[in-house]
């Protein structure tokens, strides 16, 4: 099944539902201006695809487990970041996903090993896909590499012939 369509029979079933890997924020952004050290996770890939389409924002995916200590490493310094925790809010639809407990979205976007950042267009397109540990320079240049590519996509669409 590729992700375009799983995520539409997502979206149209609410059956999936993602986890946490742990208590890691509200489902709701924190205030415009607040500055906060911790990323304010989804809890639900098919909420954080809404959320995607109604602002139009890419879907950034973190997949981890508790017996990483590369991820846990991610989570505690990178994630953490303030540079970081602020982009991800301001540009992205965050999800953070447990690699146990999510084996069907796991196989569909292929992630065979952690920690594994994945960021989707709303509609489910692949815009990046990395593995392992990233300092936080790294992982902002990775998320900003995801959002030009995307610029460059809409730009082709925007003045693609219509069929």
């Amino acid at each position: 099944m590729d992700r375009r369509v799983f995520f539409q029979q997502m979206l149209a079933s609410g059956l999936i539902a993602a986890s946490l890997t742990q208590s890691m924020g509200a489902d709701s952004p924190h205030p415009a201006g607040a500055i906060s050290s911790k990323v304010k996770w989804q809890t639900s890939l098919k909420a954080a695809q809404k959320l995607a389409l109604q602002q139009n924002k890419p879907i950034l995916i973190v997949f981890g487990a508790s017996w990483c200590p590369p991820c846990r490493k991610l989570e505690n310094e990178t994630l953490c970041d303030r540079r970081t925790v602020a982009m991800i809010e301001r540009e992205f639809i965050p999800v953070h996903l447990d690699y146990e407990k999510e084996p069907k979205i796991v196989k569909i976007l292929e992630v065979e090993r952690l920690p594994c950042l994945v960021i989707l267009t709303p509609e489910a397109d692949l815009l990046h896909k990395s593995v392992g540990f990233a300092e936080a320079k790294e992982f902002q240049s990775k998320l900003t590499a995801a959002l030009e590519k995307r610029a460059e996509v809409q730009q082709v669409q925007a003045t693609a012939p219509v069929r």
